[in-house]
């Protein structure tokens, strides 16, 4: 499918406001009593499912790994889908989708500074303004809810929100190593489909527990609009955006897609403040402001090093 570099930045964009609807029809199915658990395992099935199916169907070969690999993709299908999966969708229900996806979208900075430290990477200009830009933007998001009464935080909710960001950059670090022998489509689909059975143990394990009033994995009384929500989430995030992207990034530089991708957590935050009338204050718009000029930052910063040296396959958050 051949399209035009505008048609591809358009595509880009348009993948990265469907990411933006997750925490949106996610909190849309809380209200309609789905609990975390049944979200988290609920929505990653279909999601495998629509993609076993769409890769089956337009790219065979990428089913295909070698089985010296199984091991090396369980461990990271854990740490980045099954891990990953449980904290976003409960860092959502604690703190909301505003700051859920902004302390996501920590991971850029995450990224950087194991790539100072353990990569030996220099540490310049614009990424000593972008760390501390994300860090406060962070900071604003989270706690600024009721500033007058001083900056306050859900403590468990804002560390679930920073693991996001933790697998988020093990993902991008550790998933550029698997680019180098399987294409984009194989790691994302190994990584949703070996991520089901830890859910369904874990689910399984609280359920049995009852460690939680919301550890109700097999008690399935959603509404019929809960379930539509869940097929959504599917649906748009989990396909459209997926499709999308792929097509994008046939046409453009992984850099400037990924700067393009950028747009996600304003745009979520947007859908947020219309479709959930999730309110946000100066302050935390200020601290969105900061979290994507500091995501910009590092992403230009990423785009000249790609432009300097030989091309790599980058992975996108998604």
């Amino acid at each position: 499918m051949r399209v035009s570099k505008n048609v591809a930045y358009g595509l880009m964009a348009l993948a990265a406001v469907l990411w933006a609807t997750n925490g949106i029809f996610s909190m849309l199915t809380y209200d309609e009593g789905a609990s975390v658990m049944q979200v988290t395992v609920i929505a990653t099935t279909l999601s495998a499912i629509v993609l076993v199916i769409l890769i089956g169907s337009l790219d065979m070969k990428s089913l295909r790994i070698k089985k010296k690999d199984l091991g090396p993709f369980i461990v990271f299908s854990l740490i980045t889908g099954t891990f990953f999966a449980l904290a976003w969708y409960a860092c959502l229900e604690r703190t909301g989708v505003a700051t859920a996806v902004i302390l996501l979208y920590l991971y850029p900075s995450m990224v950087t500074i194991a790539s100072v430290f353990l990569l030996g990477e220099k540490l310049n200009a614009p990424k000593a303004v972008a760390l501390p830009l994300t860090f406060i933007g962070c900071v604003l998001v989270a706690g600024a809810q009721e500033f007058e009464e001083g900056l306050s935080f859900d403590t468990i909710g804002i560390m679930l929100g920073i693991f996001t960001a933790l697998a988020g950059a093990v993902y991008y670090l550790w998933g550029k190593k698997f680019l180098e022998v399987y294409s984009a489509n194989t790691v994302i689909l190994y990584m949703t489909v070996l991520s089901l059975p830890g859910l369904f143990v874990i689910g399984a394990a609280a359920d049995a527990l009852s460690t939680s009033p919301n550890a109700d994995l097999f008690d399935l009384e959603i509404s019929s609009n809960g379930w539509m929500y869940l097929l959504f989430i599917a649906i748009f995030p989990g396909t459209i955006a997926f499709v999308a992207s792929m097509v994008a990034l046939n046409h453009l530089e992984a850099s400037k897609a990924s700067i393009i991708a950028s747009i996600e957590p304003v745009a979520a935050v947007i859908i947020a403040w219309l479709v959930l009338t999730e309110t946000i204050n100066g302050l935390q718009t200020v601290g969105v402001v900061l979290v994507f000029v500091g995501v910009v930052l590092l992403r230009l910063t990423t785009e000249k090093k790609a432009a300097e040296e030989p091309p790599a396959a980058v992975v996108l958050e998604r």
